[in-house]
Order: C-alpha cells, then structure tokens, then sequence
C-alpha cells in the first residue's frame, strides 16, 4: 500500500489531493507543535513551514514528538526535517531556525500558507503573533497552557474569550483586549480546564523575572507527554478539517 493510501479512504482522493497541495505553517516545536507538525507530515500535508529558535535538550525528551537521545542538541527544526522526511519522503519543509520576537512577530509570517498554528509558549510573542494573524485576516488556531497538566480529556477546542481556568489564556485574552479585540473576533484554540501544577524556580536558584545575558530568567513547569501531545493532535486535526470542510 502506498503512504497515504488509509488517508484516501478517510478523506477521498479529492481531500488527499488538496492536502498534498496544501501549506501549513507552525509556530514553535515544544510538545504542542512537533506533535501538531508530525501530524501534518502523516495526513499527507504537502509543505510545512516550521519556525522555532530553539535546540533539543534532555528535558524536552518526555514530551518532544521527535526527541531522541542523539537529537540533543540539534536545532529542532533541523530535527523534524529529518524525521519528516523519514514518513513521506516527499513533504517539503521549510525549517527556519529562528525566534519570534513581540516586535517582529507580524514580520514572520510567511505569505502563502493555508492555515497557520500558533504552538508558542511565551506570552508577549503569541499575542503580538496571534493580533498579526487576526488583523491579516489569516486562518488559525492557537494552544493556550499544557504544562503543568496530566488529563487530556479536560482539553477543549473553542473560542479564547470563553476560555476558563486556564492562567496563560486569561493573561493572553486580557492582552488582546488592550489591543482593540474582543468578541466577536474570531480567535480559536485549544485549551484546558485543567488546573496546572504551579512550576519551580530554575535548579540554580535564579529567581524568575531576572535578565541574564539578555534573557528573562523563566519558571520551570513540569510537564508529560499526555497533554502538550494531545492538544497538538487536536490543532492538527481541526486545522486539516478547516482546510478541507470550509
């Protein structure tokens, strides 16, 4: 059987057909987004934009859908290229390894793409991202917090602003407010009622909040494989049957 022959039973030739003529981009490769782009990749999408700064650590392989013990320290991006070729040979990657500012966020975007998934984990970026799609008029879909959670049937697929229980999606809903949104813009997501596990200061004892070298020292979460996979599928799935269904 050929690579995507289940797929065409699922979707039909036509739906197989559109997708392999398809391009998707993705906003960062933690748990959320390798597991959104893997999906991609196996449902037979035919190029993918992957945008991410960052390398494969140790920590990041009890979630990481491609995390290997002999992938840390590659670049992401460089990682899921690999992998993505080794399920369909034929997919075209775009791997851009670099990071996603506030400022600049409207800037990465790139033209052309059929949906986009927002999979960034850090608060002034998303907003800044998700205000640039929203404004562009750009079909998308955006992971709000799974660190810091077990069950993933608490996730959900809805509207942001009837979001709830979910810390990162408030702080995020309160920042879009000041930028002139609020409903009925359309800002759809995958979040979770789930409340988190509080996360630790980093094992050096630096407190969080505090700029080393340039960076904002951040808060450690904890995290498994369940929840940050899950929602990936989720914002995979919802973006293909949007492709596809409207």
């Amino acid at each position: 059987m050929a690579f995507d022959d289940r797929t065409r039973i699922l979707l039909g030739d036509q739906g197989a057909d559109a997708l392999a003529r398809s391009r998707v981009c993705v906003f960062g490769l933690g748990g959320v987004g390798a597991a959104a782009a893997m999906d991609l990749v196996r449902v037979g999408v035919g190029a993918i934009v992957v945008i991410d700064f960052d390398e494969v650590s140790e920590s990041n392989l009890n979630r990481l859908y491609f995390g290997y013990i002999d992938e840390v320290d590659a670049p992401k991006t460089d990682s899921f290229a690999k992998y993505a070729h080794k399920i369909n040979p034929a997919v075209r990657i775009e791997a851009r390894s670099a990071i996603v500012h506030g400022s600049s966020a409207a800037s990465m975007i790139p033209p052309g793409c059929d949906y986009y998934l927002d999979c960034i984990d850090t608060l002034a970026p998303k907003v800044n991202l998700l205000a640039a799609l929203a404004e562009a008029g750009l079909p998308f879909i955006s992971s709000m917090g799974t660190a810091g959670r077990l069950a993933p049937e608490r996730l959900r697929v809805g509207s942001l602003w009837e979001t709830h229980d979910c810390p990162l999606a408030s702080t995020v809903r309160k920042r879009l407010r000041r930028l002139g949104f609020g409903p009925p813009d359309n800002f759809p997501c995958v979040w979770s009622d789930e409340p988190p596990v509080a996360p630790v200061p980093p094992a050096d004892g630096t407190s969080p909040g505090t700029v080393v070298a340039g960076v904002r020292v951040r808060a450690v979460q904890g995290s498994a494989p369940f929840v940050p996979q899950a929602a990936g599928h989720l914002l995979a799935s919802v973006a293909v049957r949007r492709m596809l269904f409207t």
